[in-house]
């Protein structure tokens, strides 16, 4: 499969997403969108709390590793989402915060 940038990615999602209305599903927006970063969080969270046996879980390694790539797509698809809803370019923000994480690192040398 070839790579996608993140503005192909963008698009996919926001067909996605705009399809939720066919379903009968609230249309969704970047509100909506915020509120459930942090439910795909939390579960990133209890799946990599698995993956450290700080909880059970009935899963193999392989298996937990698969929802922890899941919740990781989840979460990224959210992100793009939201910034295409508040036109942030990401790949703008991206540049920024690397940028600033460099500065830092180099201050504290």
């Amino acid at each position: 499969m070839e790579p996608k940038n993140l503005h192909q990615l963008t698009d996919e999602i926001v067909a996605t997403f705009e399809s939720y209305k066919q379903t009968g599903t609230k249309s969704w927006d970047y509100l909506i969108a915020s509120r459930d970063l942090s439910y795909q969080v939390g579960s990133l969270t209890k799946v990599i709390m698995q993956m450290n046996n700080e909880r059970y879980s009935k899963d193999s390694p392989d298996e937990l590793k698969s929802k922890a790539a899941d919740e990781l797509a989840d979460i990224m698809a959210e992100t793009l989402f939201i910034a295409k809803e508040l036109d942030i370019d990401m790949y703008q923000a991206w540049s920024k915060m690397i940028g600033s994480d460099n500065a830092k690192i180099a201050e504290r040398k």
